[in-house]
């Protein structure tokens, strides 16, 4: 790992944990759409040691928003042990913040007003900033994934149902394999990227859907996962920083924990290093042995 020096280490620096959450904070992975993450204990209480010694988190997970808000999810558990105040939370690899704002509060569709003005309440909303053919790629990715689910078929490939269709909601396209063995998924995986490889050649030429997006294939345990090779982690973290109001020449010490190589895009910056984990156990140990630096 390489060694931040503790003479420039300042107490006007701004400290960051950037997390991966499944495989990192979560012990084991296995993920399924519409299945929040399980975290771990001993996560909780490694993030609340950060917080104490003047660390911010930001979290940035591949799963939709929702995943992290339903049945007492991440969100919930980050405001029990009251880190969420010092948190940000990005879905879908940056796409999508998750965050809380203002709206009108209403009833039967109109709003309601007191002593003449608007009253306003807190809800939990998402977020979402524009970058350019992913964009265009969400709007048809539904249409897309019934495609390769098609050729999946012709190819012998007995896919189970749907839990849900999002739209706009989740950058992945996800198909869970009847057969759920690792041979099994290995070869989806390589028969869909052939699929998905000829569909991006051939929208090229045509320009079917609008400006097309190079989509990756990957083994996830629970089944096969399609996302644009262009969208990761590091969106996340550029929108973080952005959000954070830290411009390039101000001091940063920044942690990025990840399980994967492509979790190595959170290094966007010099001052941030990228630690790839093992597992939940090897994240612990490590986070652990950082913070007594501090």
């Amino acid at each position: 790992m390489e060694k931040i020096d503790k003479k420039n280490r300042c107490a006007k620096s701004h400290k960051i944990l950037f997390l991966d959450i499944d495989g990192v904070l979560t012990d084991g992975v296995y993920f399924k759409p519409g299945v929040p993450p399980v975290i771990a204990e001993a996560s909780m209480k490694v993030l609340k040691e950060a917080q104490k010694k003047g660390f911010k988190m930001v979290f940035i997970t591949a799963r939709a928003a929702d995943e992290l808000r339903i049945n007492g999810g991440l969100e919930a558990l980050l405001e029990k042990h009251g880190i969420l105040k010092d948190s940000l939370v990005y879905a879908s690899s940056g796409l999508d913040y998750v965050t809380h704002d203002y709206e009108f509060k209403t009833k039967n569709h109109e709003v309601i007003f007191k002593d003449g003005s608007a009253v306003l309440e807190i809800k939990p909303v998402i977020k979402r900033e524009s970058f350019g053919s992913l964009d265009k790629y969400l709007l048809s990715k539904n249409l897309l994934g019934k495609e390769i689910k098609q050729q999946l078929k012709f190819r012998g490939f007995k896919i189970l149902p749907a839990i849900s269709e999002r739209i706009t909601t989740d950058a992945r396209i996800f198909f869970e394999l009847e057969n759920n063995t690792k041979e099994e998924r290995l070869r989806a995986v390589e028969e869909t990227q052939k699929v998905c490889d000829f569909m991006y050649e051939a929208f090229k030429k045509t320009g079917k859907y609008g400006s097309p997006v190079e989509l990756g294939v990957w083994d996830i345990e629970a089944g096969i996962s399609i996302e644009p090779r262009e969208l990761g982690k590091h969106i996340g973290v550029l929108r973080a920083i952005k959000r954070m109001g830290i411009s390039l020449d101000e001091r940063l010490i920044g942690y990025a924990f990840g399980d994967s190589a492509t979790d190595a895009k959170m290094k966007i910056r010099k001052d941030i290093e990228f630690v790839r984990v093992k597992d939940h156990k090897n994240f612990l140990n490590i986070l652990k042995k950082e913070l007594e630096k501090y």
